[in-house]
């Protein structure tokens, strides 16, 4: 048995509203729209070129100044792991989450696992129907639950996100456009799905974020697309970190705004767009929007806004946000912001600092098998849920009284006159870290919640996990809905001994059955890989008994993933240039435009799937300024 620490935190209203805030609306029209129809993608074969060194979200500045942080954290809140895992104090074993199904991303030709991103930025959302929709770095991937069936075409099961961009003019992209970042929602009273990634990170000029939602509820139909300028204010800044929420009227998308890569120098503020979703859902060509901005206090710009869910599914006129000092050591602020109005008439209601008697903290690297360490970012909020006038939200933290990394949990019991109890979920051995939060109650008076996270240990291999919290605040022992089988090694020492974790994990509760949620988790796999395991959960309010209480198979999973399903090629530039990937077959014919874009300098991974080619013998040719970079020959078997 594994022991849970919990630690009670009480927070208190510093002042109603915060000084300084420079905050305005400025109405807007986007008029970049296009239509996007699944029937019509065609096989993109997954192409990729990355650089070696995985991009950190916030750029090298801030690496190196979270990097120092850790290092002052870790002397003083020193590291006191077990050597095993102890017994632990919490309710019982029976009073908590049945798993129902549980299965992995894999590809539709086999049963193999897809090797995900670095990082896995993993989302998920479901239908009434079950329709599951899923998305990591830089792929969607599709599945209808009761049929027992991939929803997209059998020549492209699993999209790459340039689907999306690559063929409609209209976009104002290019299938050279870097895309990442993915988010995926479900509305049930519209019964109809959003999907959004961002595109060209750190470029002023093409930095976007395109945001589509379905004409149905069956992903495989049209989409309505959008795109958001990355460079709304005309100020040379560029987009990252989406985040998004959705009430009756609007939805609402958190984005942070860049002048430089450094997020210590170059952050200069998160703004909000507010999205018209009767004219979204309904294809118009023209989408009303609102742009907030100016969120700070004291003359600092607030970070990481993170929108707050409803328990019911979007509803109510107003948007509650959350964020507090992320990068620090140890803090005590949090900050509540309040957003009412449509589109036309927006305008913010509050903006309210909180403080607690007991900090949370930067968390720490986590540690996996055999000397190797996972990046944990920051404490931003990572998820939050509101019930009547209470939020919960989680996020990353240190446990300070073994200095290992753990999930803070934070309940606000009122938003009007907000008082806040904070508990931290640990371990003796296992470590967590990006957490996501959802209700699995069934009525207004309930408060059972579901916090899913991943885990990992010197001697548990990385994989996902879950704690249910019942509607008497108690928290549940953790229960590892997916083990892995292997540490995962990614990235090359070389560039970084740290390997990325995150930054999410999807969580949606299906709305048309009982106190039930599904996972997309991150889990370690085969040659030191990692993936997307999803997991079907439900609590002791839905009745039936699940499969088994960890690890129920939906369909075989075949270890480790052939290298027939991919061919990869490493390569080095001098400089950074625009490049052409080509595939031609033995007689010289073209047989496939590859890729078209600049790629950085220095040594550089070009990936592609080749699964759905004939037979036969292939050349691959990459070239930059009429000169060959690479010549090499593909075999298909």
């Amino acid at each position: 048995m594994m022991r849970i620490f919990i630690s009670l935190f009480l927070i208190l209203p510093m002042s109603l509203f915060a000084q300084n805030v420079t905050y305005k609306a400025e109405k807007r029209i986007i008029t970049d729209s296009w239509t996007v129809s699944p029937a019509m993608f065609e096989d993109d074969m997954d192409v990729s070129i990355k650089h070696v060194v995985a991009p950190f979200p916030s750029g090298e500045g801030d690496r190196q100044f979270l990097i120092k942080q850790k290092a002052k954290s870790a002397v003083m809140f020193p590291r006191t792991e077990s050597a095993q895992h102890a017994a632990r104090d919490a309710r019982a074993a029976g009073d908590s989450l049945m798993v129902m199904d549980s299965f992995a991303v894999r590809f539709f030709l086999n049963d193999f696992i897809m090797t995900g991103g670095t990082p896995n930025d993993n989302t998920l959302a479901i239908s009434n129907e079950g329709k599951l929709i899923a998305s990591f770095n830089s792929q969607l991937w599709g599945y209808d639950i009761e049929a027992d069936t991939f929803l997209f075409k059998s020549n492209n099961p699993h999209p790459s996100f340039n689907q999306f961009v690559g063929n409609y003019t209209s976009s104002g992209l290019t299938i050279g456009s870097s895309a990442f970042d993915p988010k995926l929602f479900y509305h049930p009273g519209r019964d109809r799905f959003v999907f959004l990634f961002l595109t060209d990170g750190q470029d002023t000029l093409n930095s976007s974020t395109v945001i589509a939602f379905s004409s149905t509820n069956n992903p495989s139909d049209d989409w309505y697309a959008y795109r958001l300028d990355g460079n709304p204010f005309l100020d040379g800044t560029w987009t990252d970190y989406p985040q998004i929420a959705l009430n009756d009227h609007s939805l609402y998308l958190t984005l942070n705004q860049l002048s430089g890569p450094s997020w210590v120098a170059d952050f200069d503020q998160t703004i909000i767009w507010q999205l018209d979703l009767d004219a979204a859902f309904s294809g118009e060509s023209t989408l009303p929007t609102t742009i907030h901005s100016g969120f700070a206090h004291d003359g600092k710009s607030l970070r990481y806004l993170r929108p707050v869910k409803t328990a019911f599914g979007p509803e109510g006129e107003n948007m509650y946000f959350i964020s507090n000092r992320p990068r620090a050591i140890q803090n005590d602020s949090i900050w509540i912001i309040e957003l009412t109005g449509d589109v036309d008439n927006a305008s913010i209601v509050n903006q309210t600092l909180v403080q607690s008697d007991i900090s949370y903290g930067i968390p720490p690297y986590a540690h996996q098998a055999a000397g190797h360490t996972f990046w944990t970012n920051d404490a931003r909020p990572l998820g939050a849920m509101r019930i009547q006038n209470e939020i919960h939200f989680v996020g990353n933290t240190i446990n300070s009284e073994n200095g290992l990394a753990g999930i803070f949990h934070g309940v606000i019991k009122d938003v009007t006159n907000p008082t806040v109890t904070g508990k931290i979920i640990s371990d003796d051995v296992l470590e967590f870290g990006f957490p996501n939060i959802e209700f699995m109650g069934l009525t207004e008076t309930d408060r059972d919640m579901i916090i899913s996270f991943n885990h990992t240990s010197p001697v548990d291999f990385a994989g996902n996990a879950a704690v249910y919290v019942n509607d008497d605040g108690e928290h549940g022992p953790t229960q590892l809905l997916k083990k892995g089988t292997t540490y995962v090694d990614m990235i090359s020492q070389a560039f970084d001994v740290n390997e990325r974790w995150g930054d999410y994990i999807g969580l949606q509760r299906q709305y048309s059955k009982v106190a039930t949620a599904w996972v997309a988790g991150y889990v370690s796999y085969g040659n030191k890989r990692n993936g997307t395991w999803i997991t079907e959960v439900a609590t002791p309010k839905n009745g039936p008994t699940g499969v088994s209480s960890v690890e129920a198979i939906r369909k075989p999973i075949l270890f480790p993933n052939p290298t027939a399903e991919f061919v990869a090629f490493e390569f080095d530039l001098e400089n950074s240039a625009y490049v052409s990937v080509q595939l031609f077959d033995m007689k010289g014919n073209l047989v496939r435009d590859l890729s078209r874009g600049n790629v950085k300098q220095g040594k550089n991974v070009l990936k592609f799937n080749i699964q759905t080619l004939p037979a036969g013998i292939y050349n691959l040719r990459m070239t930059s300024n009429g000169g060959v970079l690479l010549s090499e020959k593909v075999v298909r078997n």
